[in-house]
């Protein structure tokens, strides 16, 4: 995020670069950089017309190529976003759609000096083996916006309801953050929402913060995970059917028990071996606050209880993928036949 921040800065005030390349799953950090990009060229004013957008899943790169190296009709210089650019991931092409990598290699070695040209690829991470990516890497700005730690996402929330004129005890702020999974764009959606709710006011309490946030499908997943644990029939059975009334996708919600198991099963192992929150979620490769999360609950419970459900959990997904049984109906049965154990 500091990276971000950084980066932000000198997009609207130093000389910009001729090719960018930004990844990252953080929709908030993403979004943050194509409007400094697009403020920049309201600050140069240049013509709106030669800001334009392409997305790699409908559009060959030689199009996009062909814009770049084409004179500006206004204006001194275009910026052209490139969305979806999956050519410097591991994902497949969409059918029908074929790049010229080797013209795009060419252009980012010797861009023309009146085009912006910058590549989207909202992923987790680059294929760094691909020999394009290698080229990208060394010749544009390579921008990560992944999540940001915990930390960072609290101080930027704290931030934000300062700068809005709020007050939010830790406690509270911590509330948010948690039901909103320490997700940046999360949080920062409901304290958009929190701040325009309460205009007016100075002080964001937890008690608006629990009525006002909605909690994350994660979050209702681990309290229907905990509930079930507990052997809480009648109550896990209420949040599901809520989950349901709401749309959730009962795959999804099989597929989510099924990682927040695992995740509390793994845990509890690392734990028992003696590693800390930090190195587990390094070798997990997950948010360190889901581990903080995983390690409050797992404690809770023996090892062979939760082998136990994330068994019968797998098997359910199998019988639900193999169209042995409907999929809102395989949870609930779940639901009891665990109880029942």
């Amino acid at each position: 995020m500091k990276t971000v921040d950084k980066t932000v800065k000198a997009i609207k005030k130093e000389e910009l670069k001729r090719c960018y390349l930004i990844w990252g799953t953080e929709e908030l950090l993403l979004e943050r950089l194509l409007a400094a990009f697009n403020e920049r060229m309201k600050q140069d004013d240049e013509d709106p017309n030669n800001i334009i957008h392409f997305n790699l899943n409908d559009t060959p790169i030689d199009d996009v190529i062909h814009e770049a190296e084409s004179f500006p009709f206004f204006g001194q210089q275009k910026l052209l976003f490139v969305h979806d650019s999956y050519i410097f991931s591991g994902k497949k092409a969409p059918a029908g759609i074929t790049h010229n990598i080797e013209k795009l290699e060419s252009y980012v070695s010797n861009p023309s000096d009146f085009s912006i040209l910058i590549f989207i690829a909202p992923y987790e991470k680059l294929d760094k083996r691909k020999k394009i990516t290698k080229t990208m890497m060394k010749s544009a700005e390579t921008i990560e916006a992944n999540p940001a730690s915990g930390q960072e996402t609290k101080k930027y929330i704290q931030d934000f309801f300062t700068n809005k004129g709020f007050k939010i005890d830790n406690e509270s702020l911590e509330l948010l953050l948690r039901l909103t999974d320490y997700n940046l764009s999360l949080a920062m959606r409901e304290a958009e929402k929190l701040t325009t709710y309460l205009y007016g006011e100075s002080v964001i309490t937890g008690e608006s913060v629990q009525k006002l946030v909605s909690k994350s499908l994660e979050q209702n997943i681990f309290d229907l995970n905990e509930r079930l644990l507990n052997k809480n029939v009648k109550e896990a059975i209420e949040l599901y059917q809520d989950l349901l009334t709401q749309k959730e996708d009962p795959i999804k919600i099989l597929a989510l028990m099924i990682s927040q198991f695992r995740l509390l099963i793994q845990v509890k192992i690392l734990k028992s071996k003696g590693y800390q929150q930090s190195d587990i979620a390094s070798i997990l490769k997950v948010h360190p606050y889901r581990v903080k999360l995983a390690g409050q609950k797992e404690k809770l419970f023996s090892q062979s209880a939760l082998s136990q459900a994330h068994h019968l959990l797998i098997t359910a997904d199998y019988e639900v993928k193999t169209g042995k049984i409907n999929p809102e109906l395989q949870v609930e049965l779940f639901i009891w036949q665990f109880a029942n154990l």
